[in-house]
């Protein structure tokens, strides 16, 4: 799909003189001319490539954002889609806009009409920001509603950030660390290993005849573990679906790590339901809407155990009181909040402080884990010499 860059040259209705540059298509264009009753004199049209790309989170976040100031600024949501449409860089946002505006046209609301378009482009459903918006619709503060969902959005992709950048390095360390290994294993020990017989290689030391037979497997059904290492990496995102919840419950319980998910977590959640009541949501239904966020079922148990707790009366800093899983501190946070008629800004309060704790401590256990990478690659290596200098070594004794 391609849209125009149009330089245009026109007289307006009062004969004066006009200039500029239109972004759209041309049927767009010719609508724009007549909407606005002027005479064109002369124009030159350049296509613009909209860029292909998948539909991410960073570009719901941009759309609610500018979305945010254009009807904040008093105007219409369809003439300010029309505008975004207009200045839209990349097809599938297009198409996603497009789409707003058509079922926009059939008299449906924002909330429903941004709901039908992800059914329709087959995109994930945001059933927090479908409810902000929808809120917002409500009580009649669209405007509110697409600020707090921008600033949800914008910590959510923070908090993505900020797991990818504490990922990257111990990854990349993995890797060279791996092709290492088979390099070591492909090139230098089969090429060593020459050197000796068979009835030689049977007489070296068992930790030199282990290092130098596994090279010549490797070398010899090197397809093979080619293969194999493309079909565990192929259905790594199969295994890690198929055991999800295992896996969640064996990170809890790795130190450290454990507490990290956690952190992060109650982060997510915890903005989450400071947004949606900022927005006017009421605490059960943000707590109803919050608990999806997580993977971890312990606490999406304590948090629906909060839910009906609620409804039953209760406070809600009474019942994340009697959970080890939660820092003290959150149900002392949540109480001062329940009693100061605060409690978005307590929620808020809190992910920010379980982000920060969350970069705190990732930069604890990165400090232990990079060297720990380090001298196992090095304790590597150096079973690698040894057994190769104990061969040698073997060899000058026989002979």
């Amino acid at each position: 799909m391609s849209k125009s860059e149009i330089t245009y040259e026109a007289l307006s209705s009062n004969d004066e003189h006009l200039s500029g540059v239109y972004k759209g298509t041309k049927e767009q264009f010719k609508h724009f001319i007549k909407s606005e009753d002027i005479t064109l004199l002369s124009y030159k049209e350049k296509k613009i490539r909209l860029k292909s790309g998948k539909f991410v989170g960073s570009d719901f976040q941009s759309f609610v954002e500018e979305l945010y100031y254009l009807i904040g600024s008093g105007m219409k949501i369809d003439d300010s889609l029309k505008l975004l449409l207009k200045n839209t860089q990349k097809e599938i946002v297009s198409e996603f806009i497009k789409t707003i505006l058509e079922n926009l046209k059939t008299g449906e609301q924002l909330s429903r009409s941004i709901e039908l378009t992800q059914e329709k482009l087959s995109l994930e459903k945001n059933k927090l920001a479908l409810s902000v918006i929808s809120s917002g619709e409500e009580v009649g503060a669209l405007a509110g509603a697409l600020k707090t969902l921008s600033e949800y959005l914008l910590f959510k992709e923070k908090i993505s950030s900020e797991i990818k950048q504490a990922m990257s390095y111990p990854i990349f360390l993995i890797i060279m660390s791996t092709s290492m290994v088979f390099f070591v294993f492909f090139f230098i020990v089969p090429k060593f290993t020459e050197i000796f017989s068979p009835e030689e290689l049977d007489n070296l030391p068992a930790i030199s005849q282990m290092v130098l037979k596994a090279g010549l497997y490797v070398n010899e059904h090197s397809s093979i573990v080619l293969m194999s290492m493309g079909a565990f990496v192929a259905l790594l995102p199969f295994a890690f679906r198929l055991f999800k919840k295992n896996l969640h419950r064996f990170i809890l319980k790795i130190p450290m790590i454990g507490k990290l998910t956690v952190y992060i977590e109650l982060s997510r959640i915890f903005n989450s339901i400071g947004i949606m009541l900022q927005g006017g949501i009421k605490i059960d239904k943000a707590l109803k809407q919050s608990v999806s966020l997580t993977e971890i079922d312990e606490l999406k148990a304590i948090f629906k155990e909060c839910l009906f707790e609620i409804k039953k009366g209760n406070k809600l800093s009474d019942t994340l009181a009697g959970h080890a899983l939660l820092p003290p501190q959150v149900a002392s946070m949540v109480s001062v909040g329940e009693n100061s008629a605060k409690l978005d800004e307590v929620f808020l309060n809190l992910a920010l402080r379980f982000s920060e704790s969350f970069q705190k401590q990732t930069k604890s256990v990165l400090a232990l884990l990079e060297p720990a990478i380090i001298v196992l690659m090095g304790i590597f290596i150096a079973v690698i010499v040894v057994s190769i200098m104990l061969a040698v070594i073997s060899i000058s004794d026989l002979s």
